[in-house]
């Protein structure tokens, strides 16, 4: 079939809000005339679509002809009720001027496009660092290796760009002294479009940070570059969204519709999850942990006020921030939503800059505020109290899925040594390296906590106790490895650890004072090993160095 002229995405748009202000005068009025104009212009659409090969709300925009041209048909005297253009008109327009309004997201040419450097949550282990011949990083390799990094040395500039085409990495890493004839900075640009791009140079002054935040720099450290600090910045801030995206509950009874609204949300990095069925949204929650819920207010089998009533009952679930997103534009019923704690209003259709904007900075902003909440200052897991909240209800959760969870508990061995010989800074950062690399080498979904003083929780999910001990062994033998800094002093610190299955107790308390016992036996048999409090006492491990 021969397409038409292309439409420019900006008319389409035009024309969605016309239907959306045209429809809703037809929805508070009925006047034929207005019905009349009505359909002409779902009638424009639905060909601007077809021209633009569009075809998953056709459906959609054909019910809404069809309501109208129904109508249009009937005898003078039989006009449609205001309950019918209330209920049966408004849904429609909400969905079709959506529609209009926000597809040109899926267009080549769409005027609001992705931005540099979204999330690939594939890559996000993989490092590219280009250093010029006779610099050398193998200790540096090495260290970042620890902590789950595939670090990639690449020595010439040109060659980086086709490295990035292979695999896009977390983040390249380029060494500059910021020369006139250095040849990285011409690629820069090139560099930083697809990955966050940080410069590592032996110059502080402030003119090399501002040519650096020119040259499209995420970052900038110091040369040397110590793992540690490289690890951090790609923890934290911008860089940690990047690498763990921002987490989006998309509750819309409507599948086509809730597929739009994740496409332009996931279009900025976002991880964006959409459910229909509002029974299954309070599981969802507890899987997914979102950092926001962006619900449809009229859903046929419960509406978004009774879903958002049920979510604020559970403890754990009562932070979470709720837009609502409806065709809804009466301001009484918009502010009972708001007493009731929903955190925003979005009104059908919504731009999609408002849509990004508006779910983006709550939802940054709600993570960042339940860090400080439910996390250890220090170390940044979770804290006491909140770890043992989300152990018992990961343990409900694997009991009632039939599948198994183990607890590690984990000391470092002789801390207080550390303190007495370096000073507690350097006790501190110790603990914070343990934090920065568990994080790093182990899964999003497993809890990790600060247990108390050196003593650190690790719940491992859908793992059972065996896997579990191969899993902390050898994050023992690589824990061993890491460098630990005290001024010029550098030494390696080793940790003990003992593991419980679920299976072995009824209650998270239980699991905890099991593992807990396995944890002694650990320490009681010389330290710097692992052992399972369901199992007889495993071989000790070779001597590896450590305080």
């Amino acid at each position: 079939m021969t397409q038409g002229p292309a439409v420019h995405p900006g008319q389409r748009v035009h024309l969605a809000k016309e239907i959306d202000r045209i429809g809703h005068m037809l929805v508070n009025r009925w006047e034929r005339p207005l019905a009349a104009h009505l359909l002409s212009l779902v009638s424009r659409l639905e060909a601007q679509l077809r021209a633009a090969d569009v075809s998953d709300f056709l459906n959609e925009i054909h019910t809404l002809a069809r309501l109208l041209q129904g109508w249009l048909q009937q005898a003078e005297g039989l006009l449609p009720s205001e309950r019918e253009r209330y209920g049966q008109l408004r849904h429609l327009l909400g969905v079709v001027s959506q529609v209009g309004m926000m597809q040109r997201s899926a267009d080549p040419d769409a005027e609001t496009a992705a931005p540099a450097g979204a999330a690939h949550p594939a890559a996000l282990a993989k490092l590219y660092l280009w250093l010029p011949e006779g610099l050398e990083a193998d200790a540096l390799s090495r260290q970042l290796a620890c902590f789950g990094f595939d670090v990639r040395i690449v020595r010439q500039a040109a060659g980086l760009a086709q490295e990035i085409q292979r695999a896009q990495p977390a983040a390249v890493v380029v060494y500059s002294d910021f020369s006139e004839h250095d040849p990285v900075l011409g690629l820069a640009q090139v560099l930083n479009h697809d990955s966050p791009l940080i410069f590592t140079s032996p110059r502080r002054d402030f003119a090399t940070r501002l040519q650096a935040v020119r040259a499209g720099a995420s970052g900038f450290l110091d040369w040397p570059l110590q793992a540690y600090q490289l690890v951090d910045l790609l923890s934290f801030g911008d860089l940690g969204e990047r690498r763990e995206p921002l987490r989006i509950l998309i509750v819309e009874d409507m599948q086509s519709l809730a597929e739009l609204y994740s496409r332009v949300l996931s279009e900025q990095g976002v991880e964006a999850l959409s459910e229909t069925r509002p029974e299954q949204v309070p599981a969802l929650i507890e899987q997914f942990k979102p950092d926001l819920i962006l619900m449809d207010m009229y859903m046929p089998q419960c509406n978004g006020m009774e879903l958002a009533k049920i979510i604020r009952q559970q403890r754990l679930l009562d932070g979470i921030p709720i837009v609502f997103l409806s065709v809804e534009k009466r301001q009484a019923v918009q502010l009972d939503a708001l007493t009731l704690g929903i955190d925003g209003f979005l009104t059908k259709p919504v731009e999609p800059e408002e849509l990004i904007v508006t779910v983006i900075n709550r939802a940054r902003r709600y993570r960042k505020l339940r860090s400080y909440i439910v996390n250890d200052s220090l170390t940044g897991l979770l804290n006491h109290s909140h770890l043992h909240g989300e152990l018992e209800s990961a343990l409900q959760r694997a009991r009632r899925d039939g599948k198994p969870l183990s607890l590690a508990m984990l000391d470092l061995d002789h801390f207080k040594t550390i303190n007495d010989s370096y000073g507690h800074q350097a006790g501190d950062d110790v603990l914070v390296n343990l934090a920065r690399f568990l994080k790093e080498r182990l899964r999003r979904g497993d809890l990790i906590g600060r247990y108390g003083g050196e003593e650190f929780a690790i719940a491992l999910i859908d793992t059972s106790a065996e896997q579990a001990w191969r899993i902390m062994d050898k994050l023992r033998q690589d824990f061993s490895l890491v460098e630990q800094h005290a001024a010029d002093a550098l030494f390696q610190q080793t940790f003990s650890a003992g593991i419980c299955a679920s299976g072995d107790a009824d209650d998270a308390a239980t699991l905890i004072r099991q593992a807990d016992e396995a944890l002694y036996r650990a320490k009681a048999l010389g330290r710097n090993r692992v052992e399972r409090a369901d199992a007889p006492t495993t071989t000790p491990p070779p001597a590896e160095g450590g305080v």
